[in-house]
């Protein structure tokens, strides 16, 4: 049986992602490993006009991290095990950001979910982000279902 120290699970929040989540619960428990959860945030873009009043883009990213980790909170609830949470930002692909991570962290695994299809058009485009996560990766994937 393979031994992990520490297993990356991603969370955008979705039922997909929760089930990740169990997933890695389960390994974890065999292996004695910590789990570290990664949700990434993308901020929006922000322009200046005379015409409407936008808040500091401080108060902006405060407001989104407290938004994700209410959000985050309330999907590992119904969990009975330790999990470490980390909040990124990341300005284009989050699954560049999901490899960085476990390649900085270094995770032996990563665990992601995978959603239904998007659109055809869109996925021949743009691919999604767990299979470039699966492509890029600096470790194991697993993808749950």
């Amino acid at each position: 049986m393979i031994k992990y120290k520490k297993i990356l699970v991603t969370s955008d929040c979705s039922e997909a992602s929760t089930a990740a989540i169990r997933c890695a619960g389960e390994l974890a428990s065999q292996s004695d490993a910590e789990i570290h959860l990664l949700h990434v945030i993308e901020p929006s873009l922000y322009f200046e006009t005379d015409m409407i009043s936008i808040p500091p883009l401080e108060e902006v990213n405060s407001a989104m991290h407290k938004g994700a980790m209410r959000r985050l909170k309330t999907q590992i609830e119904q969990f009975n095990f330790e999990i470490i949470v980390h909040l990124k930002e990341s300005v284009g692909d989050p699954s560049r950001t999901i490899c960085q991570f476990s390649k900085s962290l270094p995770a032996d695994l990563i665990v992601i979910g995978r959603h239904g299809e998007k659109g055809v058009v869109q996925h021949i485009l743009m691919g999604s982000t767990t299979e470039r996560v699966v492509a890029h990766a600096p470790c194991s994937v697993l993808v749950s279902t």
